[in-house]
């Protein structure tokens, strides 16, 4: 009888003491799960160009987007290229091609020294060779013409480059490498990036819609086309897929077609001419 209450004198203190870490555990999980859910909700949210925060989740009240509602914003997924239902792939390593922030603020620069002389280079190759472009910036550009003349700028830098890709001996190792169907269109976003201040994944959140993780783009495609009776039998060919505009390009059901950015996120770059810039000169350049 003593052994039997003795037993569940134990058996009751240790279903007390399991209880107890029970109780504790729950608590500890509701205290650390209201410090996380207060973080993403509103006590630490950064502001959209807060860069430090590129890595983490939050809620933003997107501008210019047609809704009162917030958007949640998830980070870019650890992948070179991503693809996003309604405007295609993005190239990882082109967001950032040519340094865009570099190039607002040199002309800027320029522009408020009476116009100057601007410097944009990119390496290839893991710096073996590389492309460097000049622009003379003129002295008439007005402060809340800066924008909009690196846009023209860079989309005309952005071309030369590809163009530069294209050409021998470069694409002897690189024969798909210029005006991929991603390129340009990644470089775009790139430049909207650093012209608004507002960090890549919330562009996406607010304006463009989540990309997902995804294999590279297509650089070839079968073309069927029907031929004449004189013709005789219909052989399909095969075609480069390019892309030299920075317009995204997408498969539809009717082939591959251009389709334009959101309202938003659409800039006018200012064309060359004596009173905006001009191309000076470009150099190729190797192992510097």
């Amino acid at each position: 009888m003593c052994s039997m209450s003795w037993s569940l004198k134990t058996a009751t203190r240790h279903g007390n003491l399991y209880r107890a870490i029970a109780l504790l555990g729950l608590l500890l999980g509701l205290f650390f799960a209201n410090e996380q859910v207060g973080s993403l909700f509103g006590k630490h949210a950064p502001a959209a160009g807060n860069r430090a925060m590129r890595s983490g989740y939050y809620l933003i009240d997107c501008a210019n987007d047609g809704s009162s509602a917030l958007r949640f914003v998830n980070p870019m997924p650890d992948s070179r290229y991503v693809y996003n239902e309604k405007y295609g792939w993005f190239d990882e390593t082109h967001f950032d091609t040519g340094n865009p922030a570099q190039i607002i603020a040199d002309v800027e620069t320029a522009a408020a020294n009476g116009g100057g002389i601007i410097t944009i280079s990119q390496s290839v190759r893991d710096g073996i060779t590389g492309y460097t472009a000049h622009y003379l910036v003129s002295g008439d550009v007005a402060h809340e013409e800066t924008i909009e003349v690196a846009l023209g700028i860079y989309m005309d830098w952005s071309i030369r480059f590809e163009q530069w890709q294209g050409s021998l001996p470069r694409n002897l190792v690189g024969p798909f490498t210029p005006f991929s169907i991603e390129d340009l269109p990644t470089q775009y976003i790139g430049f909207i990036e650093d012209a608004t201040g507002i960090e890549r994944s919330a562009i996406f959140a607010c304006f463009l819609g989540q990309v997902k993780t995804a294999d590279a783009p297509p650089h070839l495609w079968l073309v069927e086309e029907p031929n004449t009776p004189a013709d005789g039998v219909d052989l399909p060919h095969i075609e480069r897929l390019t892309n030299k505009t920075f317009q995204p390009l997408i498969l539809t059901a009717d082939g591959w077609e251009h389709v334009n950015w959101p309202a938003p996120l659409r800039l006018n770059p200012l064309p060359s001419s004596q009173t905006t810039w001009i191309f000076d000169s470009e150099e190729t350049w190797y192992l510097r």
